[in-house]
């Protein structure tokens, strides 16, 4: 009954059968491998030569796994589930912002020699640029408010500019992919 015996330990502990091993000598499957072949496969088990092209699919494969885990972790916040849910479930114009700009570039480049045409181009623009400003407060203050009912007292910081990023992605290419579809109430 001593602290520090291990005599009661192997007592405790029930003996496990052994397996029976078979009677006479068992043939060898080939000849015992050297020092230098056994060190070389013991290394080759941990550190396998891979092709220039083998060793880029791995370290690809393992960024993203990285980026991935990294997302999910940063974008589990419930505010940022919330923010997400709330860009995702309507049309936002900053959708199509960037394909409407590429577009207002284009026609400003071609356009440039005829002052008219290329004035009425960049008011085109900045009256694209204000309906987006204007479709984002209204997509903050809706946030704000669901935000308040859902998750009183958590802090809002850094939501807007997530949301505003959010909205300003086409919604195919977003990270997380929307969970709602649009028109539905979050």
């Amino acid at each position: 009954m001593g602290l520090f015996s291990k005599k009661e330990k192997a007592a405790e502990q029930p003996v496990a059968p052994t397996p029976a091993t078979p009677a006479g000598r068992q043939k060898k499957e080939g000849p015992t491998p050297t020092r230098r072949e056994a060190e070389a496969a013991r290394k080759a088990r941990l550190n396998p030569t891979l092709t220039s092209k083998e060793r880029r699919q791995r370290e690809a494969e393992a960024s993203r796994r990285s980026r991935m885990e990294q997302t999910r972790e940063r974008d589990s916040d419930p505010g940022r589930t919330l923010m997400r849910d709330v860009v995702d479930s309507k049309f936002r114009l900053g959708e199509v912002v960037m394909p409407v700009l590429l577009i207002v570039l284009a026609a400003s480049l071609v356009l440039g020699k005829n002052p008219a045409l290329a004035n009425a181009t960049m008011i085109f623009f900045y009256l694209v640029v204000l309906a987006v400003l204007v479709d984002l407060v209204i997509m903050w203050r809706q946030f704000t408010r669901i935000h308040d009912e859902r998750l009183p007292g958590q802090s809002r910081s850094g939501l807007f500019l997530y949301g505003m990023n959010r909205t300003l992605q086409i919604r195919r290419w977003r990270m997380p992919a929307p969970r709602v579809k649009r028109g539905e109430q979050v």
